[in-house]
């Protein structure tokens, strides 16, 4: 974090030394983000969508530093600390691998309902230029995130059925993951369930990690850097006071394929199948 801190500190600095001391000034900013992630979602074998985001809502704070111009247009730089994410939703057929006393797996297909809230916070630099008209102000350029927190909390419902005929009565998994800190490893809660499935006993973890499910290799699921473009309009109430909306779309995959693969079906040997799609952040700034 430090690193990444330092960098736009520097990236900042470098970008403003070419102005004039009097053409400078600089202020601070509160408001909300509405985000989201966009991306292809997975389908059934008749079409229908299983997946959706839907916004949700965090902060965002910082200073910005203006480079005065003309009396009309100019350069702005900002250095801010913003939450983005979204409200991730997924129910249709699906998959469970469980783990047996013997360190076999039993494989189940079914369905599952998963509610997830992503919550990602990043160190952006915004790098704009602006034209004000009277009270109103148009700004666009680009910016640059480093993603420095990451979690996500909600739960899962699956039931199903194994691959030896037996039922799979449902079972509610509670969903806490960190995908930073959590190792790339499966990991559950020590408060288990245990069955027996085909004839072996299984456990079932109460919660479980951002990697339980995962790709077995040291890939985080999301990308530490972002690249947006942005898009804003604001009117100041005075010179010193304003209110803003501002677009914001991402340009860059925050996920990395080797961690997002379908939780619709395995593919041969039963091997996870990965997903090469592209996931961007998509926000509006009040």
């Amino acid at each position: 974090m430090n690193r990444k801190l330092k960098f736009l500190i520097l990236l900042l600095l470098s970008s403003a030394a070419f102005v004039q001391a009097q053409d400078f000034s600089f202020g601070f900013k509160a408001g909300l983000n509405f985000s989201t992630i966009s991306g292809p979602s997975e389908t059934d074998n008749s079409g229908t969508e299983l997946e959706d985001y839907n916004l949700t809502t965090g902060f965002v704070f910082g200073g910005r530093f203006n480079v005065k111009l003309t009396d009309q247009f100019g350069l702005r730089a900002e250095l801010t600390y913003g939450q983005k994410g979204a409200e991730y939703n997924f129910e249709g057929p699906s998959y469970w691998a469980f783990t047996a006393s013997d360190n076999s797996t039993v494989l189940s297909t079914g369905t599952r309902r998963t509610v997830l809230k992503i919550t990602n916070s990043y160190l952006e630099l915004p790098l704009m230029g602006y034209a004000r008209f009277g009270r109103i102000e148009l700004s666009g350029g680009l910016s640059l995130g480093a993603l420095i927190s990451s979690r996500g909390t909600g739960e899962l419902v699956y039931s199903g059925e194994t691959a030896g005929g037996q039922t799979v009565d449902p079972f509610t998994v509670v969903l806490d993951f960190n995908y930073f800190g959590d190792p790339l490893v499966p990991v559950g809660s020590d408060d288990v369930e245990n069955r027996t499935l085909d004839g072996k006993m299984v456990s079932i973890p109460s919660s479980i990690d951002a990697y339980y499910e995962a790709s077995q290799n040291d890939v985080k699921y999301f990308n530490t850097i972002d690249v947006g473009l942005n898009a804003e309009i604001a009117f100041f109430l005075n010179q010193g006071l304003y209110l803003g909306l501002r677009g914001s779309y991402g340009l860059a995959d925050v996920t990395k394929t080797d961690q997002d693969f379908s939780t619709v079906a395995l593919g041969n040997n039963n091997q996870v199948i990965l997903r090469e799609d592209t996931d961007r952040n998509l926000s509006i700034q009040a």
